[in-house]
C-alpha cells in the first residue's frame, strides 16, 4: 500500500503542513503512523478523515467539536445519533450565518443604489428624505437599526 508524507497530504488536499502538523499536536490526527526514521506516514484512507475535518472547519466548527465528533466515530454506530445532533447544532449555527450574511448584504446593496443615484445626480444629497424619514422612525421607536 502506498504511503504518503505530509507535503503530499498538503499538495493533495490544499492545506499547509503547518496546519497538518498542528491538527496532529492537538490530536485530531492521533492515527499518523512515523516510519523507522520519524518521518509521518499517511495511508489514503487518512485522506478522507483529514478531508472531513477540513470540510468541517470550512463550516465553521470548532476544532474541539470535530475532535469530539471524531471520537464518536470511533466508538462505531452507536454514537450516530450524537453525531446527527452536532450536525443539526452545526446546521443551525450555518442558517444563522447565513441569515446574518444576507442582511448584510442588503445594506451593501443599498449603499451601492446610494452611489448608483449620487453618481447618477453628480450629488451625495440623494435619499436624504429617506434617511431623514428612517432617523425619525428610529427615534420614534417605529423603525429597527440595520
Amino acid at each position: 500500500m502506498k504511503k504518503y508524507q505530509i507535503k503530499d497530504l498538503s499538495d493533495l488536499l490544499g492545506v499547509s503542513t503547518y496546519t497538518l502538523r498542528y491538527y496532529e499536536k492537538i490530536g485530531l490526527l492521533n492515527f499518523v503512523k512515523r516510519n523507522k526514521s520519524g518521518v509521518r506516514e499517511f495511508e489514503a484512507s487518512d485522506l478522507i478523515t483529514i478531508n472531513t475535518i477540513i470540510c468541517l472547519k470550512q463550516t465553521g466548527m470548532p476544532l474541539k467539536e470535530i475532535k469530539k465528533y471524531l471520537k464518536l466515530v470511533g466508538e462505531g454506530i452507536d454514537t450516530a445519533e450524537q453525531r446527527k445532533a452536532m450536525f443539526l447544532q452545526q446546521r443551525q449555527k450555518v442558517t444563522e450565518e447565513i441569515a446574518a450574511l444576507k442582511k448584510s448584504m442588503k445594506i451593501i446593496d443599498r449603499k451601492i443604489n446610494f452611489y448608483d443615484e449620487a453618481i447618477k445626480e453628480q450629488s451625495l444629497d440623494v435619499c436624504r428624505d429617506d434617511r431623514k424619514k428612517w432617523l425619525e422612525g428610529i427615534l420614534a421607536g417605529k423603525e429597527k437599526v440595520q
